[in-house]
């Protein structure tokens, strides 16, 4: 078997969506999806709940990874929902991969931010996705 080299990356998104999930099991089956997607392993999870606190409803989910984790907390009842979402790994991912996963959302527009983790810290890239 072949040794596993890390590759230290981190990308945090925020972004505006038209159709986020309002269930548990349907945030679970999408880090399910985004796991496959990505092509890593889930360890623990996803656990999934919705926050009903005023000013911050929504899902809060989490899912943790042979490789590190994912999280994501969404904003349901704001006129134009908003998600925040990190995806933490040692192992190697793409951006396109990731944001293809929000599809089923009604992504309308996406900041992100990709940390290079494997010395120091370093922003490595960063955009808007429209």
């Amino acid at each position: 078997m072949e040794k596993f080299t890390p590759f230290h990356q981190h990308l945090l998104v925020k972004c505006w969506v038209t159709n986020p999930p309002k269930k548990e099991g349907l945030l679970n089956e999408w880090f399910t999806n985004l796991v496959e997607t990505v092509g890593m392993k889930v360890v623990a999870g996803p656990t999934s709940v919705y926050i009903s606190d005023t000013g911050n409803e929504g899902l809060t989910g989490t899912v943790t990874l042979a490789t590190s984790h994912a999280s994501v907390h969404i904003w349901d009842t704001l006129e134009l929902p908003m998600v925040q979402f990190d995806i933490y790994s040692c192992k190697e991912f793409s951006l396109d991969q990731v944001m293809g996963c929000f599809s089923d959302w009604g992504l309308v527009k996406a900041e992100w931010v990709m940390i290079d983790r494997n010395d120091r810290p370093s922003i490595v890239s960063e955009g808007i996705w429209e």
